[in-house]
Order: structure tokens, then sequence, then C-alpha cells
């Protein structure tokens, strides 16, 4: 046999593997029918507080019919999050169709379709958010370091707290952005300048046995060259019960967990302190859980 046909026969081998192959996948990719199946199974099952999330990533395809629920379609999940819902129904198509749950997660229903499958799961049981920072901003009490005093921070305009005058940046309000590999739904806390400490305080809040927060720098400010370390500070009281230095390069979304007892919690404050805040774009979350 010569090599000019045994190379020409190979050509063709190859071409029609990849045709196969892609044939194949294309028909593990779910079409419309499929998605709109998968959605009315959903629906037909939706309850109050109820959560999507999409396995893998991609099926986020699906998305679209499923507009109006809450979801969430971020490429990495965030478990922590998710355990904030009574329940979650993960959209699985191939090859993650069925998605092993994290570890203390209960399977509720399984839906096999064609092309997808639909898991309803719900978090391990035990714990119950009786608090989220997020949803109770307005509440908040917000002051600044003046000398050896905290002047409070009395504006509230548009979902933010100012010192003074309105200011696009150096203000604590809910904002989402890109923090640890994902775009992350935060209380902005900009750190401000001269070791001046930003305090944000919560009082009068349903008793739990722990106190979550978590906190980390943008992925802005961790390419910047500028600004110095941020340090972050939980405080029961005048009781510092979690510190951490945050470099100007030290990307993560840190999470510190707080036994609380008795009355503990019901009051808390959230302290930043930077020596220089140049791109010191600080953002945390606080939660109290039953």
């Amino acid at each position: 046999m010569n090599r000019p046909f045994v190379g020409s026969l190979a050509v063709l081998i190859v071409a029609a593997g990849y045709f196969v192959l892609a044939r194949v996948q294309e028909a593990r990719v779910p079409d419309a029918e499929e998605w709109s199946r998968a959605a009315q199974e959903v629906r037909s099952r939706w309850e109050a507080d109820d959560w999507v999330l999409f396995s893998p990533a991609w099926a986020h395809a699906g998305a679209p019919w499923l507009a109006g629920l809450p979801m969430d379609i971020a490429e990495k999940t965030d478990w922590y999050e998710a355990s904030k819902h009574p329940r979650v129904f993960v959209v699985a198509s191939a090859p993650e169709r069925s998605p092993t749950p994290p570890e203390g997660w209960r399977v509720l229903e399984t839906i096999p379709l064609d092309r997808v499958t639909v898991h309803l799961w719900a978090p391990p049981e035990g714990e119950t958010l009786a608090w989220d920072g997020r949803r109770h901003l307005e509440a908040a009490r917000v002051s600044r370091g003046l000398g050896p005093q905290q002047v409070p921070c009395d504006t509230f305009r548009n979902g933010r707290w100012h010192c003074g005058a309105p200011h696009p940046w150096q203000n604590v309000g809910l904002i989402d952005r890109d923090i640890d590999g994902r775009v992350r739904e935060v209380i902005w806390a900009h750190a401000r300048d001269q070791g001046e400490p930003l305090e944000i305080a919560w009082q009068d809040l349903p008793e739990a046995r722990r106190l979550t927060v978590h906190w980390g720098l943008t992925q802005r400010a961790v390419e910047q060259d500028t600004g110095s370390p941020v340090v972050a500070e939980v405080l029961l009281g005048d009781r510092v019960v979690a510190r951490q230095t945050l470099d100007i390069h030290e990307s993560g979304w840190f999470r510190h967990d707080i036994p609380l007892t008795g009355h503990e919690g019901r009051s808390f404050r959230i302290r930043i302190t930077a020596r220089r805040n140049q791109d010191r774009q600080f953002c945390f979350t606080a939660d109290l859980w039953r």
C-alpha cells in the first residue's frame, strides 16, 4: 500500500471520527424544548425562597427559560450563599448530569429528562439563617474616626451611607463586585485614609448561635500597587473576636465563624483601617445563624 494512499486514509478516518464525536456531543446538548421541560419541572415545584443553580456552569444556557426565578449563573458556585435557601434546584446537563451534593446536603428529588436532569437539594439540617446584614444596611450605624472620636455618617442616599457630602466611592453600600473568582453581592466599605477607622455597627439583632463574616478585596484592588494593607476586625462590644490584615495583593473571600452565647451577637461592629487608602476596595458580608 503506497504512502500517499495511507496518509489520505488516515486523514479520512480522523475526520470521520471528529464528525461522529460532534454528532454525539450535539445529541447530548439540550434544545429549547428540553430546557422548557426542565423549567416547567422547576416551576411546578417552586416554593418561597428556593434557589436555582446549574451543573456544569455552561448549563446556565437554560437560564432564559427560568427567567423571574432567583438563580446563580456564576461559573463558581458559592455553596455558603446557596445554604441560605431552604431548597436548591440544580439543573444539570452532560457531562455533569449527576453532580455530587456538598457534604451534609440532602437529596429531596431527582427528575431525569431526556438531556437534562433536575435535582432538588436541601442544605444541612440544624442551622437556619436568622439575619443577613445586606438586607438591613439602612439599619446600620456607620461612623468614621476623627481624632479620638467616632463621628456618625448620617447621610443615607440611594442605598448608601456617606460621611458628609455624598461621595462616589467613599461610602458604605450594597454592590456587586468581582472578588476571589466570582461576582458577589457585598457591602462596599472602602477603607479611609491616614488610619482613620471606618465602623459599621448593628444593634437590636435577633439572638443567634453564630455570627459569620466574609470579607476581601476586589479584583481591581488586588491588581493595584497602591495603598497599604487593610486591617479588618469584628467586635462584640469592645472585644475583638476576629482580626485579619489583608495585604495589598491578597486575593480571597475570607470566612470567620464566631460562636455566640447568651445575648452575644445582638450587636456587633465591623472596623476597617488603612494607613493609605488608595484602591483599598474592601467588601464584606455578615450573617447570623440560629
